[in-house]
């Protein structure tokens, strides 16, 4: 072989690695996992991952993860780009066994993660179910959380959460949404339920800048069919530098040691019930506001069965 033919195939060889390094470290749009799967697999359908993790490291930025089959996946998981993970119909589960968080979200400010009907449980040692460090958007659908030291899911330096048809029991606070700068949070729960929890769903701002005339402030909330029972705060909502500013609709406070707590803040409710809590209405500084064409029922309580002011709706 001449040197000019060795030179050539060389210059091929090193071609063909390229390339083959470039397909090793693709990514694909939806991978899967199961039970019976191993991480020494690809992730495809017919050759599952096992673990979460393994699935995360795989899938393409705004790809899914789908659960095959029922049982109990990865424990501590780090998500760092959008993405869906979904049960798939399946009782999929993940599970603490230590003290730390369970799921992190630690995304780009745009970015948009999605969790479907997962099962989180804490066993009485994991600290947050979910912790969002920063993400543009973050969905918890159809979830299950039960028994963790810390909160259920907490995002707290800004974003949007959206909260539906979702279990949150015996944590420190079924939901945190609070910002301590000037990017806004935004929460929206529909149709979940928060139970022997120190506080059921908490919106607070902490020395938040002044992010310019937005509606209602930095922390804003819309919750509606929402049920807080038997927790130390029902639904908390707390301003400490920086407007919040939330709407209960159709929402309920059962058994509570405070329904309703509203310091420096903003409070409205429509159809909603507020009852057998030790003190139903608690305002400091604040504005609870009940609506005239809806109709409240805030009774039972051994205090706080008024609220500050009434509005109309439009």
């Amino acid at each position: 072989m001449t040197t000019k033919h060795r030179a050539l195939f060389g210059l091929m060889d090193g071609m063909i690695c390229i390339f083959l390094a470039g397909v090793a470290q693709a990514g694909i749009p939806k991978a899967f996992v199961s039970t019976a799967g191993s991480d020494s697999n690809p992730c495809f359908d017919t050759k599952p991952c096992r673990t979460i993790n393994k699935a995360l490291m795989v899938v393409d930025p705004g790809g899914e993860i789908v659960a095959q089959t029922s049982g109990g996946y990865s424990p501590q998981f780090t998500i760092t780009q959008s993405v869906t993970i979904d049960a798939g119909g399946n009782d999929a589960s993940v599970n603490s066994t230590f003290a730390t968080d369970l799921c992190t979200i630690d995304a780009g400010v745009n970015d948009r993660v999605v969790l479907r009907g997962i099962t989180f449980h804490g066993n009485g040692v994991g600290a947050a179910a979910i912790n969002v460090k920063q993400a543009g958007s973050v969905y918890v659908e159809h979830c299950s959380i039960t028994e963790f030291t810390g909160d259920g899911i907490q995002m707290q330096n800004g974003g949007n959460l959206f909260v539906n048809d979702t279990d949150v029991r015996k944590c420190n606070s079924g939901v945190v949404a609070e910002t301590f700068g000037a990017r806004l949070i935004k929460l929206v729960a529909h149709d979940s339920r928060f139970s022997e929890c120190r506080v059921g769903i908490d919106v607070e701002t902490e020395n938040a800048g002044n992010p310019g005339t937005v509606p209602g402030g930095p922390a804003t909330a819309l919750l509606s069919n929402c049920t807080v029972s038997l927790c130390d705060y029902g639904f908390n909502v707390v301003s400490a530098g920086g407007a919040v500013d939330v709407t209960l609709t159709n929402c309920r406070a059962f058994e509570n040691t405070l329904g309703v707590a509203a310091e420096s803040a903003t409070v409205r409710l429509d159809h909603c019930v507020i009852t057998k809590n030790v003190t139903g209405l608690l305002a400091a500084s604040a504005s609870i506001l009940g609506t005239v064409s809806g109709t409240n029922l805030i009774d039972g309580n051994a205090t706080g069965n008024a609220v500050t002011g009434t509005l109309t709706m439009q």
